[in-house]
C-alpha cells in the first residue's frame, strides 16, 4: 500500500458525494502516559471520523503483515469495519448488533470501541452510539455511549463483557416544513430493552443533511479531546450482525461500499474487516491472521497484502500495543 511518510491515508473519493478535508487524529507516542482512570468517559474519548482522504491501491505491499482483505479496502488510523454512501439516497436509519468483548493489553491505559453511526465520512457531522471498553485498575469497564460530533461522547450505562448489544439510530417522522428533526437512539442488551435510555436528539436541518450522507459499522481506536489516539486494546474478533442502513443490507443496490482496515503509523495492520456474508448484513473485524506467503496478489474476492514473516508481524503488533 502506498503511504505518506508520517500518516496512513484513507480515500472515499470513490463516493460520488464530493471530498471534504477532515481532521486526522495524531497517534500518541508509545512512551506517553494516558491515565484513563482520571479522564471522564463522557468528555475525553471522542470518536473521530476518517482521516484525510488519499489514494490506497486495491492490492499492494506493506512491510509488516500478510493478510487477505475485501476488495477495495481503504486504510484508516482509527477505524476498521464498513461504511456506505450514496449519491442518490439519504440515510435516516442504521442498525447493528455485536457482543461486548473482553479486551487484553499489558498497557492498562488501552481502550477499544465498537459503534454504529450516520455521517462522518464526507461530512464533519456524525451521530453514533456503541460501546467503549477500558481498564480501571485491573478491572475492565464497559460503557454504552452515544455521541454527536463535535461534542464528546456521553456514557449511558455500564454493561458486562459478553453482553449482546443491538443498537438502532433512526429519524422520527417530521413535517416537511420543519427546520429541525428528532432522532431516536435505542438499544437492547441480550434481547431486552434497557432501563437506561437515551433521550431523543434534535438536529437542525443542516446537521441532519450531513449525517444523511453515510452510514457506518466500526471498531475504533478512540482518541482524546486533543485528537491523540489512545493505546488500542486487543478486542479480538468482533462479529457485526443485522448491519443495515435504511433497512437494507450494506451491499444493497445504490450503496457504495467501503471496507476499512486499521493501520498504525508504523504500517502495522492492526484490525481488518472480513468480507460480507451472503446476506450483506454481517461481517467481522479482527487482528490479521497472517500466512507465510510473501507474494502480492489480488483476486475478485479480495487483495493479499504481503509481509516479511508471521513472527515479524506478530512481534511488531505485540511490541507496539502490548498485547
Amino acid at each position: 500500500m502506498k503511504k505518506q511518510a508520517s500518516k496512513v491515508i484513507v480515500t472515499m473519493a470513490m463516493l460520488s458525494l464530493g471530498v471534504c478535508s477532515l481532521a486526522n487524529p495524531v497517534q500518541a507516542q508509545n512512551n506517553s502516559v494516558v491515565n484513563i482512570a482520571n479522564i471522564s468517559m463522557s468528555k475525553k474519548i471522542p470518536h473521530k471520523r476518517l482521516p484525510n482522504s488519499g489514494t490506497n491501491p486495491t492490492s499492494s505491499t506493506t512491510s509488516t503483515t500478510n493478510v487477505t482483505l475485501p476488495q477495495g479496502t481503504q486504510e484508516s488510523e482509527n477505524w476498521a469495519g464498513y461504511a456506505v454512501a450514496s449519491s442518490s439516497e439519504v440515510y435516516t436509519s442504521v442498525t447493528g448488533q455485536w457482543t461486548v468483548p473482553t479486551i487484553t493489553s499489558s498497557n492498562k491505559n488501552a481502550v477499544a470501541s465498537q459503534w454504529i453511526g450516520l455521517g462522518g465520512v464526507t461530512s464533519d457531522d456524525l451521530l453514533q452510539m456503541g460501546t467503549i471498553e477500558e481498564f480501571q485498575g485491573s478491572k475492565q469497564v464497559n460503557e454504552v455511549f452515544w455521541e454527536k460530533l463535535p461534542a464528546t461522547s456521553r456514557n449511558v450505562m455500564t454493561v458486562p463483557a459478553g453482553a449482546v448489544i443491538s443498537a438502532t439510530i433512526s429519524k422520527k417522522t417530521s413535517s416537511s416544513k420543519s427546520t429541525s428533526s428528532t432522532w431516536n437512539l435505542s438499544f437492547e442488551i441480550n434481547g431486552k430493552a434497557s432501563k437506561s435510555t437515551i433521550s431523543p436528539v434534535t438536529l437542525n436541518a443542516q446537521y441532519a443533511a450531513g449525517i444523511g450522507t453515510s452510514a457506518e459499522w466500526i471498531s475504533e481506536d478512540p482518541s482524546n479531546a486533543n485528537g491523540q489516539l489512545y493505546q488500542l486494546a486487543n478486542m479480538g474478533t468482533i462479529s457485526y450482525t443485522n448491519a443495515k442502513a435504511n433497512g437494507a443490507a450494506i451491499n444493497a443496490s445504490g450503496n457504495t461500499v467501503e471496507p476499512i482496515d486499521l493501520v498504525s503509523k508504523s504500517d502495522s495492520v492492526l484490525l481488518v474487516p472480513s468480507a460480507l456474508d451472503s446476506t450483506g448484513t454481517s461481517f467481522t473485524t479482527s487482528p490479521p491472521t497472517t500466512t507465510s506467503s510473501s507474494t502480492t496478489s489480488s483476486s475478485s474476492s479480495g487483495s493479499k497484502i504481503s509481509a516479511k514473516t508471521n513472527a515479524a508481524n506478530e512481534e511488531s503488533i505485540r511490541n507496539i500495543f502490548g498485547w
